[in-house]
């Protein structure tokens, strides 16, 4: 017969292995709500003490800790020490949204139609092709401001481009005024308060189409399906993260009247 006390102590032992079962998550990164203690292992000695803001990358868990696999100590990513734990109540998940896979030998490309105020992202593979994404988008005003405004012109011109690069920030994509703008009558009061820059005014999600042209989300959903953008392409903060996550450096954009 198996004294009770050690009984105790086996069940004691087993919920702890249970507890600390280790399960492989996909990389993520994660940024640090509060100062943290980072521990040996989870509930364990501490190791280290981060500060607010810290970044980190982690490829598993156990419940609610964080095994880290890596950090960036001077801005580079740099791999962390076998055992380094942190609760995942002192971080937030900032990873960008995964990609949609295609099948190989698929291509997608974007047709933006200005007339009609639509994009919609077309799926080709061999000669069939299939509209699997549509939405509505805000555009270029199309125009020229007056000359006590400026005088400069705005316009979403048609023609082939190509996702050049993709843009995401947890916090929202900051935009500033550039100075080229600071008699733009919607800007001065911001200019002379010394107000320059505003983050999320672009939402999170970004790509980037050259000449200076991007499709990203906005602050002002209001304008979508209007004419008063810089030239660049709007579309409604969910719709700019799905598009993020479908279309891929290298995919054509296409505008048309």
């Amino acid at each position: 017969m198996v004294p009770k006390a050690l009984t105790l102590w086996l069940l004691i032992a087993l919920t702890a292995l249970w507890a600390f079962e280790v399960e492989r998550t996909s990389a993520s990164t994660w940024q640090l709500n509060t100062g943290a203690n980072i521990r040996s292992a989870p509930g364990g000695e501490v190791v280290q003490v981060w500060d607010e803001g810290t970044c980190f990358t982690t490829r598993a868990r156990s419940g609610n800790w964080l095994l880290i696999s890596g950090h960036f100590p001077q801005g580079q990513w740099a791999a962390a020490e076998p055992n380094w734990w942190v609760h995942q109540s002192t971080a937030r998940d900032i990873s960008p949204a995964p990609l949609i896979p295609r099948s190989a030998g698929v291509e997608r490309h974007i047709i933006i139609d200005k007339a009609h105020f639509t994009l919609n992202v077309v799926e080709k593979e061999g000669r069939e092709q299939v509209v699997i994404f549509s939405t509505r988008v805000g555009l270029g005003i199309d125009d020229c401001f007056p000359a006590e405004e400026g005088g400069l012109c705005y316009y979403t011109e048609p023609g082939e481009y190509r996702v050049e690069f993709k843009v995401y920030h947890p916090d929202g994509i900051e935009w500033c005024i550039p100075a080229h703008m600071e008699k733009e009558a919607r800007y001065r009061e911001y200019v002379a308060e010394g107000i320059r820059c505003f983050r999320g005014s672009l939402g999170k999600y970004a790509l980037n189409i050259g000449k200076s042209y991007a499709i990203h989300g906005t602050s002002n959903p209001a304008s979508i399906g209007q004419r008063s953008s810089h030239g660049c392409v709007r579309v409604r903060n969910e719709d700019a993260k799905y598009l993020y996550r479908l279309m891929r450096e290298g995919d054509k954009v296409i505008i048309v009247e």
